[in-house]
Formats: C-alpha cells, structure tokens, sequence
C-alpha cells in the first residue's frame, strides 16, 4: 500500500513539473462541435509553428505571456521550450492539414514521455487513438520554434 501511495505522489509531482509557470499559457478561446472548432484571435497573439524530427509542422495560437515567451525566443534564437499542450480535435483554425490543435500551452525544460511524438505519429494514429494510449497532452521534446506569426 505504501508503494502504491509513493507512485501516485510520484506520478503527480511529475504531471505538475510538466510546465514552465514563468512561460504564461495560451488563452485564445475556442468553439467547438462535433465537426469543426474556430479560433478567436486575440489581439497581441501570435502563431508559432513547431518542425519536430520527422520533418513536419505543427501550429499553435499564444497569446500574453506566452506568445511574449515565443516571441523573445524566435528573435535570440534561444530555443522556447518544450511545447506543452492539451491536444484537442480539429485544426483550431491555425494547424491545417491536422485534424488535431494545441490549446493551454507551456514551455516546459522536460516533460514526461508518454505525451512525446512527432506530428505524423499523431497524424498516422488519428486524434482518437492519440488520446486513448498517451493521454490528452502533447509535448514533443524535440520540437523546434521555426516561425513566429503576429496574429
């Protein structure tokens, strides 16, 4: 029972150092149906668009203290972080060509494992089955900031 009990703290000490607090999150709010989400953008945001090792792309909507965080990052050339995110269905109006969107972004110095991958990982295996086997957060390690957009 102990060890059961040390595993659980285990586990939740690690899901809470899975983000960066200092980076901000996104706060770009969404409408969703069963089909298809629009994105609002809020002034002073940005699209930041991630490359992971496998060659593709990804896009993700920031605003406040993240998109600052991206922002500063692109233009020192200093790597942002570790994108963390809650992976959602649909594109969010800014990840075309996916059927799957970022919302709650942190940057992150290290994350767990279960919720790495690359994009056509994720695109192979569907949103459905994504969320089934590695949870509701996506947080490619090797991800590379490559463009920052004002939105």
């Amino acid at each position: 029972m102990k060890r059961l009990i040390t595993i659980a703290l285990v586990a939740v000490l690690v899901l809470a150092a899975c983000g960066d607090d200092d980076a901000g999150t996104t706060t770009t709010p969404t409408t969703t149906t069963p089909t298809t989400t629009t994105t609002i953008v809020l002034p002073d945001s940005v699209i930041a668009e991630f490359r992971t090792p496998d060659g593709e792309t990804f896009k993700v909507s920031l605003a406040g203290a993240a998109a600052d965080h991206v922002r500063q990052g692109f233009a020192s050339g200093d790597p942002a972080g570790i994108p963390n995110g809650l992976i959602l269905r649909g594109d969010g109006g800014v990840n075309t060509g996916h059927d799957w969107h970022l919302e709650n972004v942190e940057f992150a110095d290290m994350a767990i494992e279960v919720c790495d991958g690359t994009v056509s990982h994720i695109d192979d295996v569907g949103y459905d089955a994504w969320v089934a086997s590695q949870g509701d957060r996506y947080c490619p390690w090797s991800a590379e900031l490559i463009a920052v957009t004002e939105g």
